[in-house]
């Protein structure tokens, strides 16, 4: 007898027994150990997502390895003894206790990939091992390997592995099958499929890598073939002359292109040049490019002062919060040491006075007594455990790092005074400024004048009254200052007007007025020595502790330990910047006459004239540096432009050379939109350095710039550019691969990379450095708060996650490099006497237009020319920040576009990689011809061959068509991914499309395929849909336009969330609050929608608001960490997402290290709010007649038929959408019923007639009509003519919405249908019920209706 008991959650549990108190109890036990978990917080089988069964069948794969190695010998033992009861299949139950389940076809690839893969991997590496032990060399996988793979693959094989014999029923793999069998004879079938599936393995791990092999060769060869024939030498000749349309794709040097000036001259063409490429104002690209290299060269030098301050950073902040070797107090000591060793000072120690060179003997004894202190406390574990590779922690080798690149600077000022350029006064300056101070020179730099906010306190403003007064007392009574009024105005002064060192604040790189103000800073005497309280007034950056009188020998303050720090690592930095800037800037304008002299020795047109040119137009030319209110070259501008002054060039081409403000500023407008850029540059942060997907994501995609070219196939590049730069993210050293490099020999790569220009110029990491420095260096609107998060974001820049954001860009650029360095060696290794053209400005200064070996270059100079322009090509193929145009940079301050640098940048690259693989194909050298076709096809790759590829090949594989991923584009997707690339990944047993993957999000070049893809989507669509080609024609025009154009004007992060919540709704429709909402919950929905714009994606948990929160804020989870609780037990409930789906934590897991999101057609949540949209539009569309025929003005009959006709055509343009949606919701494989829910559920107006495909038409009531011809005091009559009305309504009524397609539907209906079979299942019924017959009453009221609407009508 059972007994059945209801839990009290709506399930009954059925007790076998008599006893009811026994029942009761023995179900409540039952439901306390099965608690009741609601559908809504279950994982269902829809709910598991491919992606996340990836891991899932990499764990039971490893669980199945492991299994088989486990029964194979128990199968053994079962076959000898004959035994009834088989332990290899106890074995077996025991393990598939904790084998992982998967649920779809990724999943079980990846399980049976892991299950032979992993022992067969490990058994490979142990023969080659023991092989090399032996001194045997193998290259490849030879015989044994082979046979030690196959013994794994009989060790790992399961019972539920399948074999190709299986899948076609036939062959000699075909296994075993042992359903009836038991015992030995199971035993013996089980070890003979083994045997099965082994040699099945061992055959695809022999024939599968040579295959690809081939097929990459034959690719490759193909490549070189195609190079050689002479249709592709023509074609690419044809394409690169003068008289063609593709002759000014990409860019070039002026003296590539001898009609470059005289095509120029039409105005278009020139604002073109000036504000889309990064020629600009110039005369030529390549002196642009000695600007480029110019900024490269002092990058280089402040990588070196930035690495050199990190190593000193790391020795202290390493230990100090791991070991706890130092208190604050010795902290202070340390840097304080430091700074006596970098910039010593003669002092007073005792009565004693030491000279610098014994206060930095002193420094440099203790500096090296705290690193035996480090190393004697610090394990070997705790110097790899932070990061990767060894770490160097030595404050002495730090130190000596950065005064190594001080005096390397030093020294080359030095050399600048035998410029003629340079004024006696000026050398005189230099000598004794920086000369006799080598080994110990610093800049002076003070807050005053780098921080706007910047203060001195009251204690340092006295100090300085009282400096100031007693320091003149010598000059006499006459000039001494007396009063302490008179000492405070010109201290005030001082902070107003700025010092003689203020041009040594350099914001960034860039600037030139800081670099003009270099050479005049830096080399006049500087008249504060003897004033340390001055110094301190105006916060003076150093490293000292204490701040000592001169005048008269006292502690005057204590700094602390911050503002120490701060200044020791500004000075470091700010010194190696300003020097390299004046070294750089002299060998800058150098560069520039010697190319202007090989331009005129090549027999071209050159830019600098000691005189006019005759015969020019007057305003034509003018000189450089020239005062424009005198008219003369002055001595300042003599020093600023050095051999360039006084030189005479075009008036178009000035701004180039004197660097004149082109672009208005928008920061400095006002102090409000100053702090907006400083939010938009945190919310591009935000989401992009500080999102794990997106770092994931940047790390992926640029691998396709590499690909792009048709770089691919050296791991070892690969492997050591990977090295060298996480060497330099983290200061610390190891080597991937065969080639061990020496941490010296990656410090010296990098800094070369750098100075070549390949690295460090990640497009998206420029443009948000670019906003913040923007916003710190203007006005804020609340500064306090502002500038402080602002300076807090810009630090950040330097953090971790930015260094791996930008090195993960740099891995692929390195490698670019390398490939591009190879393929022009082995031009000239296979042909000694073939030639390229230059691209970098300095080989054709050095060398001419062309490269030949010999021909007067050495070797070395050889190698360095073909560096120089291996690094061009990846500069002009690859996107990089420094060749954005300056116009195209500065459209970042507009509130609109995310990002704009790096979209402009896939344009030009795309141009430039067409461009040169067309200029090396039609090349006479048979290697520089392959080169070229090879980037042609790797190009053609990356934009059609492996998009189409992976799309054909993943339909295949799951049994999905395109017509299904074009169905759910066109009703189903969101905006961003209809012209999107999307992977099906997983069907159900029906074929029905269950999972995809945006392909868009892996290619970054396929912003340039979005529209052509956007045009060919509305061709198919309109003609699906069966609209009229002129709408065909300006849909295609408007998406294609809309595609390109989005990154450009569409509204940035923040901004789309300020305007959301100023129209209090989303780009998707939802509301930001609503109506009847309080004040408080208003604002704190504001506040929770505009503070995610700012969240980084890192972040676990987001801010949300709700009337149940105190001050109705709340924080939760995001979808990860309810992935981890779901995994460690938690509620279910807890781990469902926003939108109410249950999360699959396997999905989550993997979409955090693989920076994949997959996409699960949701079709009954889009086609619900589809049947609310297409309600919306129903009654917006009888709005247009209402208003018109309800107006209480004058309305004529034809405006209010013509009103009629809008309102039912826009009525059939939206019930025509949602019938399309259903068909293509019928095409994803869902049923009528399935269909019909959702669309019930939002109370879709003609649900009947929109699933038949028909229209049916507005008409209006008989209130509207009465309404419209009603007249009274305030309201004129409006006449209707209801008999056009009616032509019109018999017109639209039951009109299809796809004729063509119901006439198609039609005609397969009419065919003979042949009978059907007994296993065919009976066709679904539809949840649509006939309506019901209508009462009598009922029908007397509508007939009565009917009868008014005729006579209304004039219907007989």
């Amino acid at each position: 007898m059972k007994v059945a008991v209801p839990d009290g959650s709506g399930r009954v549990i059925e007790v076998l027994t008599d006893d009811k108190e026994y029942a009761k109890k023995r179900a409540s036990e039952w439901a306390k150990e099965n608690p009741f978990v609601e559908r809504g917080a279950k994982l269902g089988k829809e709910d598991v997502s491919a992606l996340g069964d990836i891991p899932r069948g990499i764990g039971a794969g490893l669980v199945s390895a492991v299994e088989g190695i486990a029964t194979l010998p128990a199968e053994i033992i079962d076959a000898i003894t004959d035994s009834e009861e088989s332990s290899a299949e106890q074995i077996r139950s025991f393990f598939n206790k904790y084998k992982p389940e998967t649920s779809t076809g990724v999943g079980e690839a990846a399980r049976f990939i892991t299950q032979f893969a992993t022992p067969g991997g490990l058994a490979v590496k142990a023969s080659k091992a023991i092989k090399a032990k032996k001194a045997i060399e193998s290259e490849g996988l030879d015989a044994t390997d082979i046979a030690t793979f196959g013994i794994a693959d009989i060790a790992a094989t399961t019972p539920d592995v399948e074999t190709l014999g299986d899948f076609f029923d036939a062959g000699p793999t075909k296994r075993i099958d042992t359903e009836d069998l038991v015992g030995a004879e199971l035993a013996a079938a089980s070890l003979a499929n083994r045997l099965k599936v082994a040699t099945e393995g061992a055959a695809i791990v022999l024939g599968v890598p040579k295959l690809a092999k081939f097929g990459l060769m034959g690719i490759g060869k193909g490549a070189e073939a195609l190079a050689d024939t002479d249709m592709a030498k023509e074609a690419a000749r044809a394409i690169k002359d003068p008289n063609t349309p593709f002759q000014d794709v990409g860019v070039k040097p002026d003296f590539e292109n001898p009609t470059f000036f005289e095509k120029n001259i039409e105005r278009l063409q020139k604002t073109y040049r000036k504000y889309l490429t990064v020629q600009g104002e110039a005369p030529d690209r390549f002196v642009k490019q000695y600007d480029a290299i110019r900024l490269s060269a002092v990058a280089a030098q402040n990588d070196t002062a930035r690495k050199a301050v990190e190593k000193i950073s790391n020795s202290i902040d390493f230990v100090n919060k791991n070991e706890g070797l130092f208190n604050n107090f010795d902290k202070s000591v340390a840097l304080k040491t430091l700074n006596d060793y970098l910039f010593a000072e003669p002092i007073n120690r005792g009565g004693v006075m030491l000279s610098r060179e014994q206060v930095r003997d002193a420094a440099a004894k203790t500096l090296n007594e705290i690193d035996d202190i480090i190393a004697k406390n610090t394990t070997k574990d705790l110097r790899e455990r932070a990061g990767f590779g060894k770490l160097e922690l030595s404050l002495f080798n730090g130190a000596k790092e950065a005064r190594d690149a001080i005096d390397g600077l030093s020294d080359g000022v030095q050399k600048l005074v035998n410029d003629n350029f340079v004024n006696q006064k000026v050398k005189e300056n230099v000598t004794k400024i920086i000369g006799d101070n080598k080994g110990f020179y610093g800049i002076r730099l003070y807050r005053a004048f780098k921080d706007k906010d910047y203060v001195p306190t009251i204690d340092q403003q006295n100090n300085a009254v009282k400096e100031l007064m007693k320091s003149t007392e010598i000059l006499g009574p006459n000039l001494s200052i007396k009063k302490e009024g008179e000492a405070r105005t010109i201290l005030a002064n001082m902070l107003k007007s700025g010092f003689t060192n203020q041009k040594m604040n350099p914001r960034s790189l860039v600037e030139e007025d800081t670099l003009s103000g270099v050479s005049q800073g830096i080399l006049k005497p500087r008249t504060l020595d003897n004033l340390p309280a001055v110094r301190d007034f105006l916060g003076e950056y150093t490293g000292a502790k204490d701040v000592i009188g001169r005048l008269d020998p006292e502690k005057i303050r204590i700094r602390d330990l911050p503002e120490q720090e701060l200044g020791l690592k500004t000075k470091i930095v700010e010194t190696v910047d300003v020097l390299a800037k004046q070294v750089a800037k002299s060998k800058h304008y150098k560069n520039l006459v010697d190319y202007n002299d090989r331009l005129r020795a090549e027999g071209k047109n050159g830019f600098l004239f000691d005189e006019i040119p005759a015969n020019t137009p007057l305003g034509s030319y003018t000189p450089i540096g020239m005062d424009s209110t005198t008219g003369k070259i002055g001595k300042d501008a003599i020093e600023r432009f050095g051999p360039l002054a006084g030189k005479y060039v075009k008036t178009e081409h000035l701004g180039a050379f004197e660097n004149i403000p082109r672009y208005f500023d928008m920061s400095n407008a006002l102090p409000l939109y100053s702090t907006f850029l400083g939010l938009k540059g945190t919310s591009q942060i935000a989401k992009t350095v500080y999102s794990p997907i997106t770092q994931v994501r940047n790390a992926t995609t640029a691998a396709f710039y590499a690909l792009m070219n048709g770089n691919i196939g050296n791991s070892q590049a690969l492997a050591e550019a990977v090295s060298t730069v996480l060497s330099s993210i983290n200061q610390r050293s190891k080597s991937f691969g065969k080639t061990k490099l020496t941490p010296e020999d990656i410090k010296d790569q990098y800094k070369e990379y750098i100075d070549l220009g390949v690295v460090n110029t990640n497009a998206k990491i420029g443009e948000f450095e670019a906003l913040l420095n923007d916003a710190v260096d203007s006005t804020q609107y609340m500064p306090g708060l502002a500038k402080k998060g602002f300076k807090k974001a810009q630090n950040l820049q330097n953090g971790f996650a930015a260094k791996l954001y930008q090195g993960s860009d740099d891995v692929w650029k390195i490698y670019s490099y390398q490939m591009e360095l190879g393929k022009l060696k082995k031009v000239f290794e296979a042909n000694p006497n073939a030639s390229i053209a230059v691209s970098d400005p300095r080989n054709f200064t050095e060398f001419g237009a062309v490269i030949k070996r010999g021909e007067g270059l050495t070797d070395a100079q050889f190698e360095q020319a073909l560096k120089r322009e291996a690094a061009e090509i990846v500069k002009d193929t690859v996107p990089n920040y420094a060749r954005v145009p300056e116009f195209i940079k500065r459209l970042r301050q507009l509130p609109f576009g995310n990002f704009i640098a790096f979209p402009a940048e896939i344009i030009r690259t795309s141009g430039n990689v067409l461009n040169r693989s067309i200029k090396e194909i039609a090349s006479e050298s048979p290697e520089v011809r392959s080169i070229g076709m090879k980037r042609l096809v790797g190009m053609m790759s990356v934009n059609a061959a492996i998009p189409s590829t992976l799309a054909v090949g993943a339909g295949l594989l799951t049994g999905a068509d395109d017509d299904q991923i074009q169905a759910y584009k066109r009703s189903m997707a969101y905006d961003w991914d209809r012209n999107s690339t999307l992977i099906p990944m997983a069907t159900d047993k029906n074929g029905k499309i269950t999972e995809m993957y945006n392909f868009s999000y892996t290619n970054p070049y396929d912003y340039m395929m979005r529209p052509v893809r956007a045009v060919y989507n509305a061709v198919e669509n309109g003609i699906e849909k069966e609209e009229e080609l002129s709408k065909i024609a300006l849909d295609a025009s408007y998406d294609s336009l809309s595609e390109f154009f989005s990154p450009f004007m569409s509204e940035s992060i923040i901004t789309e969330k300020i305007f959301d919540a100023a129209r209090n709704r989303t780009n998707f429709g939802a509301r930001i609050y609503g109506d009847a909402d309080p004040l408080g919950l208003k604002s704190a929905k504001v506040f929770s929608h505009v503070i995610e714009g700012l969240t980084p994606g890192v972040s676990p948990v987001e801010i949300t608001a709700d009337v149940s929160s105190p001050a109705n804020i709340n924080v939760t989870f995001k979808d990860f960490p309810k992935a981890i609780g779901s995994v460690a037990g938690m509620d279910p409930r807890s781990s469902v997402t926003k939108q109410g789906y249950q999360i699959d934590p396997m999905q989550e897991f993997t979409e955090a290290i693989s920076g994949v999101k997959t996409i699960k057609p949701r079709v009954n949540r889009v086609l619900y709010y589809r049947g609310l949209e297409a309600a919306r539009q129903v009654r917006e569309a009888s709005s247009i007649f209402n208003q018109i025929a309800k107006s209480r003005g004058s309305k004529s009959a034809e405006d209010i038929t013509k009103a009629y006709i809008t309102a039912n055509e826009q009525r059939f343009k939206a019930l025509r959408d949602l019938n399309m949606a259903v068909e293509d919701a019928k095409t994803l494989g869902f049923s009528q019923n399935d269909i019909v829910k959702p669309l019930r559920q939002a109370k879709t107006p003609n649900l009947n007639f929109i699933m038949a495909g028909k229209f049916n038409a507005f008409f209006p009531s008989s209130e509207t009509i009465s309404f419209a011809l009603q007249g009274n005091e305030d309201k004129l009559s409006n006449p209707l003519n209801m008999r056009d009305i009616a032509t019109q309504y018999r017109e639209f009524q039951s009109r299809p919405f796809r004729p063509k397609a119901m006439q198609e539907a039609q005609n397969v209906r009419q065919l003979p249908v042949l009978p059907a079979q007994p296993s065919t299942p009976p066709v679904e019924q539809s949840e649509i019920e006939p309506a019901e017959p209508a009462s009598l009453f009922n029908r007397g009221t509508q007939a009565l209706r009917d009868l008014e609407l005729r006579k209304l009508l004039g219907i007989d």
